[in-house]
């Protein structure tokens, strides 16, 4: 058997933080939250970039979408910058440490599997397969073509239940759209998520845009990025749940496997998502180039092997997506590449308390209904956002007092000080790392 760790990667799509069943008594997620309370739990984890593609690049690279090109899904805007086999990905790190590297599942990436360091597996970035095709697999939650999500986590199990462990280790990697939109209403968790009985976010009611940058307000009014219509925002808000209790489903089938074949507790665990959706917050749904903790702040769960130490539970640690490759593979003992500027983690699962002096820089580009392109950097509880395209203008937001980020401070005079450090570590981090 292997003494190397295995590793296994478990990504989900556009899922907030704080739909945890951990943090929220109405989603409904069991085996995330048995993961938790088997491994280490992140309260402050977030993304480096609020958008599919981009975050998705920077987790594989450990570097930051403008350093690895990849600032936008492709196609918006016409940009095609796309991870290729030039990039050194997690994947290769771990192939030529002698890891065998599988995924299966949404990459969002643009290039092949092989190009990216895995040697097996199977790529679902489409939303459905044909119907003659999915009727092979016999259940079907949905009232259309199987979701290639589905699928994915259909093979993934697949492929495990004809896995033999030996020598060498294994990088697994379950990739699924869920939740990501179009929402639809998973009628196997219909019945626990009546919408009538949704509790949308507070900012649904108290927005009003005032000294916030003015795209803000005509994205919230738009009649289809907006949440205006508070019974489609519940509506909206109870599929989501839906989808994200099957999400829940399958990353617990995979975990069984783990089990069932004897390797799980010689297995490293990561559970994240690449990034959340505003339902309903501010009055908007979906995504943007938005610097909101909706969109940002995501779940993140370790699970350590057996030969890792760690002596905490629950780690409120200030954690960048950027980091979560690095720490991955110094955990497993491997050297990481020079590349990966994002840095680690791995001090955080056995240091006693968080650093005093944590921050983390993020930024955006553009989105299918705007080009707004930001960068900015957070502290534990503060938080500024430079614009530096057609919007040129600041934010920035004490969530100590105040959370649901209402009040755009960039113009407070009893705020100066504090905007000009945290302006000067951001604009030190864009312009350093080009």
């Amino acid at each position: 058997m292997a003494t190397s760790p295995n590793i296994l990667i478990l990504w989900c799509d556009q899922m907030q933080y704080q739909r945890m069943g951990r943090v929220d008594a109405v989603s409904h997620t069991p085996h995330l939250d048995a993961l938790a309370d088997e491994g280490v739990w992140f309260s402050h984890a977030y993304t480096v970039q609020g958008q599919c593609v981009p975050s998705r690049a920077a987790l594989m690279t450990g570097m930051s979408p403008h350093e690895c090109g990849v600032m936008v899904n492709y196609g918006f805007f016409d940009h095609q910058n796309m991870l290729t086999r030039k990039h050194t990905t997690i994947g290769h790190v771990l192939q030529d440490a002698g890891y065998e590297t599988v995924y299966f599942g949404k990459s969002h990436l643009g290039s092949p599997l092989e190009d990216l360091g895995f040697s097996n597996g199977n790529n679902y970035d489409k939303r459905t397969i044909p119907d003659d095709e999915a009727e092979d697999f016999g259940i079907r939650h949905v009232p259309q073509a199987l979701r290639r999500d589905y699928k994915a986590a259909f093979d993934a199990v697949d492929y495990l239940k004809t896995y033999t462990p030996g020598d060498q280790p294994l990088f697994f990697v379950f990739s699924t759209n869920l939740p990501h939109p179009p929402f639809f209403t998973e009628s196997k968790y219909a019945d626990r998520f009546p919408p009538d009985e949704m509790t949308l976010p507070r900012s649904f009611y108290t927005e009003t845009f005032e000294g916030k940058p003015p795209f803000q307000k005509a994205h919230a009014e738009d009649g289809s990025h907006g949440a205006s219509d508070e019974t489609a925002a519940k509506q909206e808000l109870s599929d989501y749940y839906s989808m994200i209790s099957m999400m829940d489903e399958h990353v617990g089938n995979v975990i069984a496997e783990f089990k069932r074949l004897g390797i799980w507790d010689n297995t490293l665990v990561l559970f994240l998502s690449d990034h959340g959706d505003m339902m309903g917050a501010h009055r908007m749904r979906l995504k943007g180039t938005l610097p909101y903790e909706e969109l940002f702040h995501v779940p993140c769960i370790f699970k350590m092997p057996e030969s890792v130490e760690t002596n905490r539970t629950d780690v409120n640690d200030l954690v960048s997506s950027q980091a979560f490759a690095a720490t991955l593979i110094r955990l497993a003992g491997v050297d990481v590449p020079s590349s990966f500027t994002g840095g680690d983690f791995a001090s955080a699962f056995t240091r006693e308390e968080h650093p005093d002096n944590e921050y983390m820089f993020f930024e955006h580009y553009a989105a299918y209904w705007g080009l707004h392109p930001f960068y900015g950097v957070r502290t534990r509880d503060k938080k500024y956002v430079r614009y530096y395209g057609p919007d040129d203008t600041e934010e920035l937001y004490d969530l100590a007092v105040d959370p649901d980020e209402m009040w755009n401070l960039a113009e407070d005079p009893a705020y100066t000080d504090l905007k000009q450090d945290l302006a000067d570590r951001a604009d030190t981090w864009w312009q350093t790392t080009n």
